[in-house]
């Protein structure tokens, strides 16, 4: 669950800086501020985005980077620099997706329309986990090693969201900007996954990538 006092902010009078901790209390680095919709207003209007292409590798059965923002309308590749075929895929339904196996003489792509996040796995290696966060506009706020967030540029906090990779694997939505606490810590209670122990399948693939039988 999250814990967090739901109050109604606006930017004008907020405090410029954000805190936020995990569940044990310790400063949570990495929560992502996104937007999920632009300014209707004409005058506020952002100009329209070329659309980028951006590339989540596999490498030595990792995504890399493991995490990718983007704006809503960018493409993302999915190159295969490992000797062993993935299957690539994501249930997430800002985007759902299925490569189904390929190797490294492959690079399957795909937009990401609409704003949100993704979490991807490989149907074949269940150690494999990538995020992405797509924003409407292409704008991020991220907190630092301190559990610091700077929104002294946000004009108002409608439309925006938080949100942390550990969130996706406890199950927990983004949060309303609106329902953060300006003038306090944000306790955003989750926890780093535990390592998953290693498959036989996944064994023989580790040791075949090593040179080994």
């Amino acid at each position: 669950m999250i814990g967090w006092l739901g109050l109604s902010v606006s930017a004008a009078n907020a405090s410029p800086i954000w805190l936020f901790q995990d569940a044990q209390g310790a400063p949570l680095a990495g929560v992502i501020l996104f937007q999920t919709q632009a300014s209707e207003k004409p005058d506020d209007a952002a100009p329209s985005l070329t659309p980028q292409i951006h590339v989540m590798d596999q490498v030595q059965r990792q995504f890399v980077p493991d995490l990718l923002l983007v704006a809503a309308g960018d493409r993302i590749s999915f190159p295969n620099s490992d000797s062993i075929r993935h299957h690539v895929y994501s249930f997430s339904p800002t985007r759902t997706f299925d490569f189904e196996l390929y190797g490294n003489a492959e690079a399957p792509s795909i937009d990401f329309p609409q704003a949100g996040f993704v979490v991807v796995g490989c149907n074949i290696h269940d150690n494999m986990i990538g995020h992405i966060v797509v924003s409407a506009t292409g704008e991020f706020l991220q907190s630092d090693d301190q559990g610091r967030m700077d929104v002294s540029g946000l004009s108002s906090v409608d439309g925006w969201y938080a949100w942390h990779p550990w969130m996706a694997s406890a199950g927990v939505q983004p949060i309303a900007a609106r329902d953060l606490t300006p003038d306090s810590v944000n306790v955003i209670a989750v926890e780093a996954p535990q390592p998953r122990a290693e498959t036989d399948l996944e064994s023989r693939f580790r040791r075949r990538l090593q040179g080994g039988r």
